[in-house]
């Protein structure tokens, strides 16, 4: 009996050993040393960024030690020394990388500083490269590449900006030089949103998009109601919400203007929502 408990003891042993040594042996990640993102044949040349271009890199697999499929990602900077870096909203396991100019150019607008077209400039300029590789649930695999530079790089404003749309009427004078604009709440939500200041006797007024003061009067309209006539609205208690005509096929639906007869004076909150063709005025 004690033979058979020593002999089973040993059995168990050995397998714990044994599968103690096929765990060494299997494949393991290691921690990479080395990865390299190769100079680009083009890196002296004039890179003019365009929508609708690409940006193309080359770099080595990190030395992981085993075959696996790593992220790479690149970031921008304008020293040498990354001092200031930006990353590049792309991600690929590719490490032939093909990288869109818009989104090259996105990044090199927010290193820059470019927020607004009036200060943007798109003159070549040198900007210094680095990729990332990294794989996943792996946060040791990550690692930094060496750094190329590209000498000129000429841009173009890539930066996502709040639609508008513009009033025009009493307000302003019926000037379409001086139409107001009321921004979007979010980026590409169609819903827009602002506070004008309209002096007494002046709520008279309607929106247009995507506006063009040498496009015919009608053109791009949203109104009121689709004759080219005013239509009187009354508030209730201090909120006026109805709908508006627009037509983005057509260009010129919406042609009447929102009229409220010996409007006091005072600030009003505009909310435009072109998605389901309706504004509201609160009296503020």
């Amino acid at each position: 009996m004690k033979n058979i408990s020593l002999i089973t003891t040993l059995m168990i042993i050995m397998g714990i050993a044994m599968t103690g040594c096929k765990d060494d042996t299997q494949p393991r990640l290691n921690t990479p040393s080395e990865f390299v993102l190769n100079t680009p044949a083009l890196a002296n040349q004039l890179y003019i960024i365009t929508e609708s271009s690409h940006i193309d890199f080359t770099m080595s697999q990190p030395n992981y030690g085993v075959g696996c499929v790593p992220n790479y990602q690149i970031y921008v900077s304008d020293t040498q020394d990354f001092a200031n870096a930006v990353e590049v909203d792309y991600v690929t396991t590719d490490a032939a990388m093909s990288v869109p100019g818009e989104k090259f150019s996105t990044a090199i607008c927010t290193l820059f500083g470019y927020d607004d077209p009036e200060n943007f400039d798109s003159k070549p300029r040198p900007v210094y490269v680095r990729a990332k590789a990294w794989m996943e649930n792996a946060p040791y695999s990550e690692i930094l590449s060496n750094v190329v530079c590209l000498a000129q790089v000429s841009p173009y404003f890539a930066v996502k900006l709040p639609d508008a749309i513009y009033l025009v009427g009493q307000p302003n004078g019926w000037n379409t030089n001086t139409s107001m604009p009321i921004y979007e709440t979010e980026i590409g939500n169609r819903i827009y949103q602002g506070v004008i200041d309209v002096n007494a006797n002046e709520f008279q007024f309607r929106f247009y998009d995507e506006f063009n003061p040498d496009a015919p009067w009608d053109w791009n309209s949203i109104g009121s109601q689709d004759g080219d006539s005013p239509k009187t609205i009354a508030f209730t208690d201090g909120i006026y919400d109805g709908p508006c005509f627009y037509d983005p096929n057509t260009k010129n639906a919406g042609k009447g203007s929102w009229e409220v007869p010996d409007f006091p004076g005072g600030k009003v909150k505009i909310t435009v929502n072109l998605a389901k063709k309706t504004v509201v005025f609160e009296l503020m």
